[in-house]
């Protein structure tokens, strides 16, 4: 697979060597084509991230100092997917990881499964997160009409397909319309949010 003007790159940023070492090892044998590297701070993460375009990172890692740190990271690199893995499920952490500019959220507990279909997920321009039942994908649910800011009844439907994790592909064939047509409509959802991105809108619709 390709994303971007090079091959897939995955850079596994933990506190813990042990599992480091097993992660990297799984995608060498489950993905044997992407390269694979490590680092245990958000230091050597800065002299390793030009080489891959998808970083797991733990939030936990000392030096990162939290959210605010991973929404640091997501400025800086705005051309790399993040995926945060810890061991807190709290919604509304997993909310704040995305509205920081997380493309993905993983448990520590998660099956390799679930972290190899959570890889290409955000790859393929989906989001992924861990449900409250401990299942595959967060679906965030769609605020009331009333709440939303004003939005014709097609950028309504590319909203809520929006809501449930599709990605634009998705939503163009579940509405039967052009990929080019569907990123038009988002153009417009994301100036109405006065957000910069899909995540970004769906923090925002689902803040309290």
């Amino acid at each position: 697979m390709q994303t971007g003007l090079f091959e897939t790159g995955v850079l596994i940023v933990d506190r813990h060597a042990l599992f480091r070492h097993g992660l990297a090892g799984l995608l060498r044998h489950e993905k044997p084509d992407w390269r694979c590297a490590e680092a245990s701070s958000v230091a050597e993460l800065q002299t390793r991230i030009h080489a891959v375009n998808l970083v797991l990172l733990d939030l936990g890692v000392p030096d990162l100092q939290g959210t605010e740190g991973l929404r640091s990271l997501c400025r800086s690199f705005p051309y790399h997917y993040f995926i945060v893995e810890s061991d807190s499920a709290d919604r509304d952490t997993i909310i704040t990881c995305l509205a920081a500019g997380a493309q993905g959220y993983l448990l520590k507990s998660a099956s390799p499964a679930q972290y190899l279909r959570a890889f290409d997920t955000i790859l393929d321009g989906g989001i992924y997160a861990p449900a409250s039942s401990g299942g595959s994908t967060l679906r965030l649910e769609a605020p009331p009409a009333s709440t939303l800011p004003p939005l014709t009844g097609r950028q309504r439907e590319v909203f809520h397909l929006l809501s449930e994790g599709c990605d634009t592909k998705t939503i163009a064939r579940r509405l039967d319309l052009g990929v080019g047509t569907v990123k038009v409509h988002l153009a417009a959802i994301y100036r109405s949010f006065g957000a910069r991105t899909r995540l970004e809108v769906l923090a925002k619709a689902n803040r309290p």
